[in-house]
């Protein structure tokens, strides 16, 4: 099996085919569908605080108490005829919904006008900006999870948890940021759109970050190859599920009740061909499929035959996350899950490649394995640790970095991004390129057998996390 890009971050594709951390450039056409109303929260209701529909550029408050371990902000769109796309400078994207400030107690921890230091090393000190992140696209349905950065760990560390007190929330989509900015364009430029408005919602946990947890997971049956009552028997599906219970334990997480369940026959028959990756509006075909999740506080997981894409050259797409971080615990939005590609998971069944240790290069269930748990690191919260073109890095500081100018190969290195946008020569860092450190400590190319970097290999994916990745991933909501 070849080389994959896992994930991109706007839509997390694990055939990475978005630049500027995950915010997709791929045009979103105006609605034409039946866009989903607000979906409730399967968390005990202690845990949900529901804090009503408001227009952008409205401060929502909430009270976080002591000892809280993260805090998850869940937008939804309430609004059908706003916008769904903004063109900035020529480049096409989704109408992002996105806070635009986050303060505790009037400080501020986010905001979305503030552009931070590319790599996370230059960041500021734990209570301030530079400590909550955002970086993808999320048109209709939008979260930010906290802590999701190395600066808020800190804090949690000093402080027992999160900061408590009073939080804030300033209601934003790009809409209202592009709106009177000099060569933005809101929708098609022509026809009046009105403001987006948008249901919010605070999930909270109770802390500390505990050691170890369990994550439910919910395999939806996209494809024909597969049915929910002879799924759990079969071989390849079984090794699967082994080997992402692997992947999950790396971060100390247990995989826990396993569910399968069919969609509807003309579901099936209609993405029998395969599932669109390149449309992430709120009326694509991902979206369409995650739509179809239900209630519950677990992981969606929507295996497909095959996920298409022409962003990505030759490289394939084998998974695709609706939004990072997902809505956790709330099914039926249009980023309620990711999905996989199913179209390997066969290969190598009942050889000598699947009876033994992970093997990426000829067991496919391992690589679909590999695939959901890139996946569902996504939707818990984590981002690439080196984006594809070795620019853009995540806000983890102990995950190792790649710039292309430093780790590409010498001929290659003219072709590193410099500035603007990239073009169809522009070098993007390998998993050759990126784990030089492992033999040569000293070595600033790292991170290619990182279970999120942005190209999965045979031959040098090994499934690793960080420390601070994984107290991330067990900070999420969806794992108890």
């Amino acid at each position: 099996m070849s080389p994959s890009p896992i994930v991109r971050p706007a839509a997390a594709v694990i055939a990475f085919a978005l630049a500027a951390c995950g915010r997709s450039s791929s045009p979103a056409p105006p609605p034409v569908c039946a866009l989903p109303t607000p979906q409730a929260s399967a968390l005990p209701a202690a845990q949900v605080l529901r804090l009503g529909t408001h227009g952008v550029g409205e401060t929502v408050s909430f009270q976080v108490p002591p000892g809280t371990g993260s805090v998850t902000i869940v937008q939804q769109g309430t609004q059908p005829s706003a916008a769904q796309t903004v063109t900035h400078q020529g480049e096409v994207l989704g109408n992002t919904v996105v806070p635009w400030t986050v303060k505790v107690g009037g400080t501020e921890f986010f905001n979305d006008g503030a552009v931070a230091p590319a790599d996370p090393a230059a960041w500021g000190t734990p209570n301030g900006i530079g400590s909550i992140y955002f970086g993808t696209e999320a048109v209709w349905t939008g979260s930010m999870t906290v802590p999701n950065t190395t600066n808020m760990l800190d804090y949690v560390d000093a402080h027992g948890g999160v900061p408590s007190g009073s939080w804030s929330v300033e209601v934003n989509d790009y809409a209202r940021e592009c709106r009177g900015t000099t060569g933005c364009v809101v929708g098609d430029g022509k026809s009046g759109y009105p403001a987006g408005s948008y249901d919010v919602t605070v999930l909270l946990k109770a802390g500390p970050v505990v050691s170890t947890g369990t994550l439910d997971v919910t395999f939806y049956l996209v494809t024909d190859r597969l049915d929910a009552a002879t799924a759990p028997a079969s071989g390849s599906v079984a090794r699967m599920e082994q080997t992402l219970a692997g992947y999950l334990a790396g971060a100390g997480i247990s995989l826990g009740t396993v569910r399968f369940v069919d969609l509807p026959p003309a579901t099936k028959a209609r993405f029998a061909a395969g599932v669109d990756a390149d449309d992430t509006s709120p009326c694509g075909e991902v979206a369409s499929v995650l739509q179809t999740s239900g209630p519950g506080n677990t992981m969606n997981l929507f295996l497909v035959n095959h996920l298409t894409s022409t962003q990505v050259g030759t490289t394939r797409v084998v998974g695709v996350d609706g939004t990072v971080p997902g809505p956790s615990s709330v099914g039926g939005t249009v980023a309620s899950g990711a999905l996989v590609s199913v179209e390997d998971l066969a290969v190598g069944q009942g050889t000598a490649a699947c009876a033994g240790a992970v093997n990426l290069a000829g067991c496919g269930a391992d690589g679909t394995a590999y695939v959901a748990a890139h996946e569902t690191g996504h939707f818990l919260g984590l981002y690439h640790p080196t984006e594809s073109y070795g620019t853009l890095f995540d806000p983890v500081k102990d995950t190792p970095t790649c710039a292309c100018t430093a780790c590409a190969p010498p001929t290659q290195v003219a072709s590193c991004l410099q500035s603007g946008k990239p073009g169809a020569s522009t070098y993007e860092v390998t998993g050759a390129d990126c784990t030089k450190q492992l033999s040569n400590p000293s070595s600033p190319c790292g991170g290619g057998e990182n279970l999120m970097f942005w190209l999965r290999s045979a031959a040098r994916s090994t499934g690793a996390l960080t420390a601070q990745q994984s107290r991330i991933l067990r900070a999420n909501a969806l794992v108890e």
